[in-house]
């Protein structure tokens, strides 16, 4: 397969090299590869449904992701895996990990989470089990009482392994005092324990203080949370079993995705700022851009508006 790269939108040996109706003729986004060449700049936006996005642009081998797309993958529920050496399957649960802080991260930003709530138990909490179950116990009077919020929760073991708590990005105003009585009653209480009685605690703050950008503030307790799922993931790793929650309607916009034309990440990164607002550029340059030359080339970057009037760009 030729690697020669030539005019886009001219000819060779009198034959046009792209069809009228091909997106970059149009100058939109770019949907299908341009070049012949194994690797090729990818870009993927998530945007965020009210307002903002992350973008991540990524070298990509088309020739693996061909075999990926056309694998024959079973369906239906998850069949734990076979026995297999060692270093492989840590691999898998780093990779899975990843998967499941990138989530907790973007679900964060999206719901504009503003405060950290902690909830602890005298090692009641035991396992995975009894914590979501105990969730579900604490939800349901706050559903009764019109107090519901958004939320990701992502539990974590204590130092000694033997029992958890919970971590919890929350949006909006929350009643602390309704909160602890309602963690009472689902420790199995009867909601007014306090002191050495309390068979748990309630803990509420702004993350980064009150005066911080609320833009800025999600993506730090995003980060916050998204450290505990990648730091029990080795040491306490159950099968099938999902290590965050949050409510049925909190859902991601879909993702979009483009090739780029360049060929170097030089010239991704020029392509990038002429694809997106400059004024979003120049702010993305001095806050959240991360460039990657190691292993995989990447370029990342976020932006989340903080009431000016940039238009997103898509």
């Amino acid at each position: 397969m030729s690697t020669e790269h030539i005019s886009f939108l001219g000819e060779k040996d009198g034959t046009p090299l792209l069809p009228a109706e091909h997106a970059l003729r149009r100058n939109a986004p770019i949907n299908q590869p341009i070049y012949e060449q194994f690797y090729q700049w990818r870009l993927k936006i998530q945007p965020f449904s009210r307002g903002g996005f992350e973008a991540k642009a990524t070298l990509v081998d088309r020739n693996g992701l061909n075999a990926l797309i056309n694998a024959n993958q079973t369906r239906g529920p998850r069949t734990k895996p076979k026995e297999r050496e060692e270093d492989k399957v840590m691999g898998d649960r780093i990779k899975a990990a990843q998967r499941a802080a990138r989530k907790v991260r973007l679900l964060c930003i999206e719901i504009q989470a503003d405060r950290l709530l902690t909830l602890t138990s005298r090692g009641l909490l035991t396992d995975l089990h009894k914590a979501v179950a105990t969730w579900k116990r604490f939800m349901r009077p706050l559903d009764r009482a019109e107090a519901k919020f958004l939320y990701v929760a992502v539990p974590e073991f204590h130092s000694s392994g033997d029992h958890l708590h919970l971590h919890v990005a929350i949006s909006g105003f929350a009643r602390v005092e309704l909160l602890r009585r309602c963690w009472q009653i689902a420790l199995g209480g009867k909601g007014n324990e306090r002191g050495t009685e309390a068979l748990g605690n309630v803990d509420i703050k702004y993350r980064n203080g009150r005066r911080v950008d609320p833009a800025r503030r999600s993506v730090g307790i995003a980060r916050y949370l998204s450290k505990y799922i990648t730091k029990d993931f080795e040491r306490h790793y159950q099968f099938n079993r999902r290590r965050y929650w949050s409510p049925r309607g909190v859902k991601l916009p879909e993702q979009r995705g483009e090739w780029l034309k360049a060929e170097k990440i030089e010239d991704a990164l020029m392509e990038l700022y002429e694809r997106f607002d400059p004024g979003i550029m120049s702010r993305v340059f001095g806050d959240s851009l991360f460039i990657s030359q190691e292993n995989r080339p990447m370029i990342f970057f976020r932006w989340i508006p903080d009431g000016s009037d940039l238009d997103i760009p898509f």
